[in-house]
């Protein structure tokens, strides 16, 4: 499939260029061995420190374009459900008129006894009729007069229905291929961004080896540290117990997909999953039914106070509610947390946490 060119503003080509150089900048220096040799040790981690800074930010702009192209999927979706409602509206007028046009032709061929008047009144009841729509009501209306059947402003008001029925689905339709080709781009954007951090680790990595992946180690267990610090806070407001049988199966699901990788809009058993993705379908496998994207799933959810959690809530965090979690109990969730990672159990950094949502 051929996809469309990506339009990008200058200011989006502008920021992912200045990443691109920042980041070449601080790895080229390193390229060299005799600038290596000649640096210190703590000259090095400085630089590993920069080039990981780095590196999560790319990620984390990665992260939200790929969370803005699932809001578009589901707006997408959106607008493909209304494309079937109006076309199920359509039929169901269009056989209203059908029986309406039928009812008259009969009632006509039982009330013209002269020759020639049915043949006249079907030939200007069809769609393919050469006269206005002044003379059809005219003719229509004698013929109601005549033969006693409702005013012909009932079919009148139906084909006008009918009419502005068709108009509104053109405007879905014309919005949906909008909407396609935007999409398109979205993912285009996303995975143009994963690549250049894919990209840029594997440069760091060739040229800083064991110290870039201590550094990111380094920095995880600092943050696992951390959060298993803030949950031991709300331990004596856990409840273990999950709070519906549905809960259970919807975290059996979850965990089911551990060490599956993440990728942007993705909702794939055992291939790959975003945050919101695995929410979604793992509370699918437990028969309810919840929207696509985070800040959808947040608006549509019972709110449940942070210290009332319970397994099988889903947690949200970071600035917009873009990201989501399944929570296990004991400070624990599984999610599919970001760009080059897995689904996997986490401790839960409650400060982060802006919503506990609960599906029913």
């Amino acid at each position: 499939m051929i996809r469309p060119a990506v339009r990008r503003s200058p200011f989006a080509r502008t920021r992912l260029a200045w990443f691109v150089l920042a980041l070449l900048g601080l790895l080229a220096p390193l390229a060299l061995p005799s600038t290596v040799a000649a640096d210190t040790i703590d000259d090095q981690r400085r630089r590993v420190a920069q080039i990981v800074d780095e590196l999560e930010s790319l990620a984390s702009q990665a992260d939200e374009l790929g969370e803005k192209y699932s809001d578009t999927l589901a707006e997408k979706d959106a607008i493909e459900a209304k494309i079937a409602e109006t076309e199920v509206k359509i039929f169901e007028l269009q056989k209203q008129l059908a029986v309406m046009q039928a009812n008259l032709v009969g009632a006509a061929r039982r009330s013209f006894v002269t020759g020639g008047s049915a043949g006249s009144l079907s030939s200007i009841l069809g769609s393919n009729g050469s006269l206005t729509d002044s003379i059809k009501r005219a003719y229509l209306g004698s013929a109601a007069a005549n033969i006693g059947v409702a005013n012909t402003d009932a079919m009148q008001g139906l084909i006008d229905e009918i009419t502005a029925e068709k108009v509104t689905l053109e405007r879905q339709k014309k919005q949906l291929a909008s909407t396609a080709a935007y999409l398109v781009g979205r993912l285009s954007a996303s995975e143009k961004t994963l690549e250049q951090y894919e990209l840029l680790r594997s440069q760091a990595l060739r040229e800083l080896g064991s110290l870039l992946t201590e550094e990111e180690r380094r920095r995880e267990q600092d943050a696992e540290s951390a959060a298993r610090k803030d949950a031991d806070k709300y331990k004596s407001n856990y409840k273990v117990v999950a709070s519906s049988p549905q809960a259970g199966v919807a975290i059996k699901a979850a965990l089911s997909q551990l060490g599956v990788r993440y990728r942007w809009g993705a909702s794939s058993p055992g291939v790959a999953f975003d945050c919101s993705g695995l929410t979604q379908w793992s509370w699918a496998k437990a028969g309810v039914s919840i929207p696509r994207v985070s800040r959808s799933q947040f608006a549509a959810l019972t709110r449940v106070p942070t210290s009332q959690a319970q397994p099988g809530d889903l947690l949200f965090s970071q600035s917009t509610f873009f990201h989501v979690g399944i929570y296990l109990g004991n400070g624990q969730m599984v999610a599919a947390p970001r760009t080059g990672d897995v689904v996997k159990i986490s401790s839960v950094t409650w400060s982060r946490v802006l919503g506990v949502g609960r599906p029913k």
